[in-house]
């Protein structure tokens, strides 16, 4: 009899020093899981050689995980709340212009002169307009990755060739010639978005260059990328803006005179970088700028 109370006894035992020892354990991670919540982790238990140990780990990649994607969320916040507000600098302008001309033509007694170049006004205040939003597009396009890239293996003088006779109106507005030399290589590359990338940077050189001037596009195969340089003897880049071209909408105070939005480097550099190619830049103030776009063979 005696012995059937003693095994009574010990299961009682056993069954209370391991409930003890659960919810001890229980209580501990309850307590580790309200500790990462609110970002208050130790993290030298989480390389112990434990169960908790283990269980403290999971919970703390876990957390990196979610402050990741909360970061995320919260700089794509940010950059909308900026994006929104430069646009809204960027239309102002325009929009502002156009209201002004059309009240002055419609509320005043003008001459058919002054209201044909008040109407000119607005007409290319309608052109900037259109082209910002045009821009604009396109860049919200590639922020959101609905541009889906189509590379195709070509040879990318085709594409120099194309860049050169649609930015040839502008060049010969200032008499600038476009010289074209180098290897003809084979590359695998978007036609359409590598050819909007080039105009772009072909179009910036043109617009900051002086007339008369010249610019010289050269192709160099490399061991893993095709170099093109696009060099122009312009008015050069202040050293300590190179770093800022190619962010939306910026645009150095020396050329706030010429028409620009500061979208074109933007949208260029997107569409490289999505083609795992790279873009850099060397330039001196009135000696002119280069250009160097790499892509991937």
């Amino acid at each position: 009899m005696w012995q059937v109370v003693f095994v009574i006894i010990s299961i009682m035992f056993i069954y209370l020093f391991f409930k003890m020892k659960y919810l001890k354990f229980t209580d501990k991670v309850v307590t580790n899981i309200d500790n990462f919540i609110n970002e208050r982790y130790e993290k030298d238990n989480i390389n112990k050689e434990t169960l908790e140990s283990k269980i403290d780990s999971k919970l703390y990649k876990l957390s990196e995980v979610v402050k990741g994607k909360s970061d995320k969320v919260n700089h794509a916040k940010v950059e909308i709340e900026q994006m929104v507000s430069d646009i809204t600098h960027q239309v102002k302008t325009p929009i502002s212009n156009i209201r002004m001309y059309s009240d002055t033509i419609i509320n005043n007694d003008l001459s058919k002169e002054q209201e044909k170049e008040f109407l000119n006004v607005i007409s290319n205040q309608v052109d900037k307009l259109e082209f910002l939003m045009d821009s604009l597009t396109k860049m919200s396009k590639l922020e959101t990755n609905m541009i889906v890239l189509n590379k195709e293996s070509s040879k990318f003088m085709e594409c120099i060739e194309k860049a050169k006779e649609q930015v040839r109106p502008l060049a010969e507005n200032k008499n600038i010639e476009i010289e074209i030399t180098g290897e003809n290589c084979i590359v695998s590359y978007d036609r359409k978005w590598t050819l909007e990338a080039i105009c772009n940077i072909l179009e910036n050189a043109i617009k900051y260059t002086n007339q008369n001037g010249k610019i010289r596009i050269h192709l160099e195969k490399l061991e893993s990328f095709l170099k093109i340089d696009i060099i122009d003897n312009g008015i050069g880049i202040d050293q300590e803006n190179i770093s800022n071209i190619f962010k939306r909408f910026f645009r150095e105070r020396k050329v706030h005179n010429i028409n620009g939005v500061g979208i074109g480097l933007y949208l260029s550099k997107n569409i490289i970088e999505n083609q795992n190619g790279y873009i850099k830049v060397k330039s001196k103030v009135n000696k002119g700028t280069t250009f160097s776009v790499f892509l991937p063979l």
